[in-house]
């Protein structure tokens, strides 16, 4: 009996996130699920058990040791430690791969948000199957994402490295406006210049602090190659300066994934762009900032007041938000005036887990839940009965 139990255990394959998958990385699909690596970071399967190999879109196709096949949804069998079988051949599995970066898009889904947004979907499509990744709340007329929900689990520590850094795409939601275009600093400088005054640009922007395409949901958040791939849609973006982008927000993004392995259980994560951020004109009047107009001369593509997660764990039903005020320009006078709520992390041990980054006068804070949809008020309600930390 001990032998044959440990011959099944030989006989399972064992995958590293780092050493055994292929790039351009396929979209893989385990049990109707994106695959999830277990506790340790690997990912484990059964003799005999399958995960589906997937390069969607036009003219994608599955290469196997070197040689494209025709096919751009395959099966893969476990056989042995990084041993599979596909289509007949015996292979390891990093040498399945894609012929070309599998195609991430958006679907609309049939329910509103925000009071009369659209919620989409941003994933991958496979064998007309959508899988979604996380959902974004989109304003086409401001061109402007509410909010994004994800799940975040203790295993989205892990990701795949040494990647390459792949640029963002539009998809149809912007129409023909080209937001590569819009957030190049040429741009920034015209924009604030027509909304401040002549050389007012030049003022707040330069090469180390100038707008940045600020993820929403964090790309480090998720594990595959593909699936990070899919966080650079611009629908997951919002304009966020540079230094908090880097600062207090990239301290969130990782306090955060640490807090949830170290937590044990899956929670919902709502993380938004809110508000429209000022700046002091010639004359010392504050002016709403905006990057773009139309062709009416609406203004479009509002940079935010504030960027804010709210992190939920519905089986325990707590609750807390963590808000970032998107400016280094204001003074204390101000902060105080812009931090709606009494500050539940500060001097707080409960909240001992993240350590913010402010620098170069960045602020931040954090809201028990209701203090916070008071401020903001359109995010899906919630049964909220005490406080995560």
């Amino acid at each position: 009996m001990l032998i044959g139990l440990i011959s099944d255990v030989k006989s399972d394959c064992v995958l590293s996130l780092n050493h055994d998958f292929g790039r351009p990385g396929p979209v893989f699909i385990r049990n109707g699920h994106f695959l999830e690596p277990d506790v340790g970071g690997n990912f484990t399967f059964g003799r005999s058990e399958t995960v589906l190999v997937a390069c969607p879109g036009d003219r994608r196709r599955v290469i196997l040791n070197n040689e494209t096949s025709g096919y751009d949804v395959i099966e893969a069998h476990c056989i042995i430690n990084s041993t599979f079988r596909v289509d007949r051949k015996i292979l390891e599995f990093k040498n399945i791969r894609c012929n070309s970066q599998p195609f991430f898009t958006t679907e609309e889904t049939n329910k509103t948000c925000a009071r009369e947004n659209k919620l989409y979907g941003v994933g991958y499509k496979i064998k007309n199957v959508f899988y979604p990744l996380y959902s974004a709340c989109f304003d086409k007329n401001l061109l402007h994402t509410r909010y994004v929900g994800q799940q975040l689990s203790p295993k989205s520590i892990y990701m795949q490295t040494g990647l390459k850094r792949p640029d963002f795409v539009e998809g149809v939601l912007f129409g023909k406006i080209r937001l590569s275009a819009i957030y190049k600093l040429k741009n920034q400088k015209t924009r604030l210049d027509a909304i401040l005054g002549n050389n007012m640009g030049d003022k707040y922007l330069s090469q180390n602090q100038a707008l940045t395409r600020g993820h929403l949901a964090a790309r480090a958040d998720y594990t595959t190659s593909a699936e990070t791939r899919a966080t650079f849609h611009y629908v997951n973006t919002a304009p966020q300066w540079r230094r908090g982008n880097a600062g207090d927000w990239a301290a969130l993004e990782d306090a955060l994934r640490r807090r949830v392995q170290s937590y044990g259980s899956k929670v919902l994560v709502f993380t938004g762009a809110h508000g429209v951020m000022t700046l002091p004109d010639k004359q010392g009047r504050l002016k709403e900032i905006y990057l773009h107009t139309d062709e009416n001369n609406n203004e479009q593509l509002p940079v935010p007041m504030y960027f804010y997660k709210l992190v939920y764990d519905p089986k325990k039903k707590t609750a807390a938000a963590f808000i970032s005020i998107n400016s280094s320009f204001y003074n204390k006078t101000m902060i105080d005036e812009l931090e709606f709520c009494d500050d539940i992390c500060a001097g707080n041990r409960q909240f001992s887990w993240l350590k913010w980054r402010s620098s170069d006068g960045t602020h931040s804070f954090c809201c028990e839940y209701n203090q916070f949809v008071k401020e903001i008020d359109y995010l899906p309600k919630l049964n909220v009965q005490g406080l995560f930390y």
